[in-house]
């Protein structure tokens, strides 16, 4: 109940993405973010409000995976709170894009594979973690990176086996062949292809419209990365043997979602938004560690920043 609060939090964050509504318009998006585009528009008052909406129930999932799996030394909204303040501090992450939708499985599919630990039969669990990571594609084509993932999870959490590696392709490739039959039956089979896979091998084209802008993203990403990598032994320690586990698994996915960009044509800064997840955990982690006071100040100069940063961007003095 008390997640409730951090409506407030994602509202006063986002603020400035429902007041300044400039024409945007994703980069890369998967068939079923065209679909919702076609419905909602790309920018506009609505757009804007179901981001903040998504940010929101993304950050209480988030919160109740922390707090099922006793991962943190403490019970409290950090992990939320955190997870909302990375998917805000960049003006682009304001707009509805397509990350923001596809971050909603790939938390639903973190839910599926958290719970294979010492299951004996987890057959389902894995089937609808390939299930979820196939739909998050479907909104943004790169997150099919993270079946990769799922070897590594199963790999860590249990003995690889090569049956468990089919069950989670099947839990893939099942909506893939639903969507190819839909979509060759509608007689759009090509344009399902080409939605989909504008994939390509290399190095992405990067739309910098801003330099400056682009620069202090990634510096401020680079140094949260760095941060969370710092802190790895920390997280660690007293730690029992099945947290180490699944705090290690959030590394190995902020590892793999860095493959990600290797997978897309055209790449814009949302593309950042693939790490939100696993960072925002990993970053609440280091403020739940820190003195009260401390982290308290720190954590309001982070949001005054973004806001001040907000404000210079959508009033062109940036």
């Amino acid at each position: 109940m008390a997640s409730v609060m951090l409506v407030a939090y994602a509202l006063v964050l986002r603020f400035w993405g429902l007041v300044y509504t400039d024409a945007w318009e994703p980069e890369t998006a998967g068939v079923l973010a065209q679909w919702v585009y076609d419905q909602v528009g790309y920018t506009g008052w609505i757009p804007s409000l179901i981001a903040l909406l998504l940010v929101f129930v993304e950050a209480w999932m988030l919160n109740a995976l922390i707090l099922r799996d006793r991962m943190g030394k403490d019970a409290n909204l950090f992990p939320g709170v955190f997870y909302i303040l990375i998917c805000s501090s960049i003006p682009s992450f304001l707009y509805l894009s397509p990350l923001h939708l596809a971050n909603f499985f790939y938390i639903l599919a973190l839910f599926e594979l958290f719970s294979i630990y010492k299951k004996p039969n987890c057959t389902i669990n894995l089937f609808n973690s390939g299930l979820w990571i196939a739909i998050a594609s479907f909104f943004y084509p790169s997150y099919l990176v993270l079946f990769i993932f799922t070897i590594i999870v199963i790999n860590s959490l249990r003995s690889l086996k090569l049956g468990d590696i089919l069950i989670v392709l099947t839990g893939v490739v099942v909506p893939y062949i639903y969507a190819g039959v839909y979509y060759f039956w509608t007689d759009r089979l090509a344009l399902f292809w080409g939605e989909q896979f504008p994939i390509r091998i290399g190095l992405p084209s990067f739309i910098l419209e801003n330099e400056v802008l682009y620069y202090i993203s990634i510096i401020f990403f680079g140094l949260l990365v760095l941060v969370v990598l710092l802190s790895w032994n920390g997280f660690l320690m007293k730690n029992i043997i099945q947290v180490q586990k699944k705090i290690n698994m959030l590394y190995s996915a902020l590892f793999i979602s860095v493959l990600g960009v290797f997978f897309v044509p055209m790449m814009s800064l949302d593309a950042l938004l693939f790490l939100a997840a696993p960072l925002g955990v990993l970053l609440s982690f280091n403020f739940t560690n820190m003195p009260r006071q401390r982290a308290e100040v720190l954590h309001l100069i982070l949001v005054i920043l973004i806001l001040y940063f907000h404000y210079l961007v959508f009033n062109n003095q940036l």
